[in-house]
């Protein structure tokens, strides 16, 4: 690809972090944190690993559900985890998959901020969800 098409690339981070529970605090503080979360206008983005990087993207149209758990101590440290459901409408290894952002500093502005913009994505794609009866 020439240098001009990739900067034509819309890539518009919404939101980035990382765990922050007490383990994954002691390993940003000996910089060996290697899971990373992103939200784009159009992905959800979840980085991990040291030798062998890989990120996984899932686009946010086919996200469904985010909910937010916090266990007592996740209460007592101020973080949570958001859970979202893949839903792709066919036949796909993906479809029904669980993701989770585990341990998240203000976990219910992100989980609102996903939620939002998993609408956005849908209301701009113009897709209509039809419920099963």
């Amino acid at each position: 690809m020439k240098k001009e098409k990739l900067d034509e690339i819309d890539f518009e981070i919404l939101w980035e972090g990382v765990p922050n529970g007490l383990w994954e605090r002691f390993l940003t503080l000996i910089h060996l944190n290697f899971t990373k979360y992103q939200i784009t206008k159009d992905e959800l983005i979840v980085t991990t690993g040291f030798f062998k990087r890989k990120s996984n993207s899932f686009e946010l149209y086919t996200l469904k559900d985010p909910d937010l758990t916090e266990t007592l101590i996740e209460r007592m440290i101020h973080v949570g985890t958001i859970s979202v459901t893949v839903d792709t409408h066919s036949s796909s290894e993906r479809s029904g998959m669980k993701i989770y952002l585990r341990h998240l500093t203000d976990a219910s502005k992100v989980r609102k901020l996903l939620r939002d913009a998993i609408e956005d994505d849908v209301n701009e794609r113009r897709i209509t969800y039809f419920d099963k009866v």
